[in-house]
């Protein structure tokens, strides 16, 4: 087993000015473009249920993000907002641990990529250091 370590990120917040994020680093497989594209600012999101990227990001790991499962996710940004998005399986990488897992993406921009619970936080074991740290068990 090994251990990953990811400092909190400070990032913009519209009511507190600034916050500290559980920010972590991993690489998705793009089918499209046959090769891995590293993404260094994922939201680790005990909230979410499933994990997310925006549409730029979707567009590069697949040719047709309509060819996924048509779905409507709430929660992102207000318990009242929803975003059409569409799911697919990919190939993920968390340091030395590989594997698939469902991956909503957005038809917005403005979503930031999330790492959620289904097949991807459950799969390890995670814990949130008193909000400056994030340590990840593979």
């Amino acid at each position: 087993m090994s251990r990953l370590s990811f400092p909190y990120g400070w990032r913009s917040h519209h009511i507190f000015g600034t916050v500290l994020r559980p920010l972590l680093k991993l690489n998705l497989y793009s089918v499209r473009f046959g090769m891995w594209i590293a993404l260094d600012e994922v939201l680790a999101d005990t909230g979410a249920d499933v994990s997310v990227v925006p549409l730029p990001i979707g567009q590069l790991l697949v040719t047709d993000i309509s060819t996924g499962q048509p779905i409507q996710l709430g929660g992102v940004i207000s318990s009242t907002a929803m975003f059409n998005a569409f799911l697919h399986r990919v190939p993920v990488q968390l340091g030395d641990k590989y594997f698939d897992m469902p991956l909503a993406v957005v038809t917005s921009s403005t979503i930031p990529p999330i790492f959620g619970r289904r097949e991807a936080l459950d799969l390890f074991e995670v814990r949130f250091i008193k909000g400056r740290e994030l340590v990840i068990e593979t």
